[in-house]
């Protein structure tokens, strides 16, 4: 993505400290549950990846664009990521015990994160999880971080800003994953409720239309981190 082609070398100095804790927290639930074929979904620059070997567990990255992933391969600490569209990915049903993706579906149309989502589940194995990390703003959530997620994403601007404007209006993380075939573990907000961290399990069960969220048998768990 033509986008990222200046500022990946900058892209993990300038955030990683914000992101620390969230990297960290999947890093905690990767090796609760001992996941070992992994997918990481528009993995940017690999630094999920490179914090996953540093606990032990290897995986694989998948983004569109070569600017980031070069940073992802450079060095002796380089992970295994792959030039490749998310909306359509070249791997076998059910390759994976745990796909996850972070901050990568308020910057799509909502086409293109449902889709995403859908080939997550594909490729996601039976009883299998899946993590995702995006906004959801609301009441809850601090003023000050709301206006601070807006001047991000305000200042990465065009496509990007407009993106993020309609993944709110059109209701977020709940509106994408309505009517997808998982169960709600787990869920951990981050920047003062501007952040959440889900955990899903892929279920054959028939979700609830209403929410996904509120499936009978759910155990959820709300922390703010």
């Amino acid at each position: 993505m033509q986008e990222y082609q200046y500022s990946a070398r900058f892209y993990d100095p300038v955030l990683s400290p914000w992101v620390r804790p969230i990297r960290h927290r999947i890093a905690a639930i990767v090796k609760r549950y001992q996941y070992r074929r992994i997918l990481d979904v528009c993995c940017g620059t690999g630094e999920q990846l490179k914090i996953l070997r540093d606990h032990g567990f290897e995986g694989r990255g998948i983004d569109l664009s070569e600017a980031m992933l070069e940073v992802a391969r450079k060095g002796p600490n380089g992970v295994d990521c792959a030039l490749g569209d998310a909306t359509e990915m070249a791997y076998a049903d059910k390759s994976f015990d745990l796909t996850m993706t972070a901050f990568a579906l308020h910057e799509k149309s909502h086409k293109s994160a449902r889709k995403i989502l859908e080939e997550m589940v594909r490729l996601t194995d039976e009883g299998g999880d899946i993590i995702i990390v995006d906004y959801e703003l609301s009441d809850q959530t601090s003023r000050l971080y709301k206006m601070l997620i807006y001047l991000i994403e305000w200042i990465a601007g065009g496509e990007h800003y407009r993106n993020f404007k309609a993944y709110l209006e059109e209701g977020g993380l709940p509106a994408l994953l309505l009517d997808l075939p998982l169960k709600e573990l787990r869920r951990y907000y981050f920047g003062k409720h501007g952040i959440v961290l889900l955990l899903l399990r892929k279920n054959t069960m028939k979700p609830n239309k209403k929410n996904y969220a509120r499936m009978p048998g759910n155990t959820m768990e709300k922390r703010e981190i």
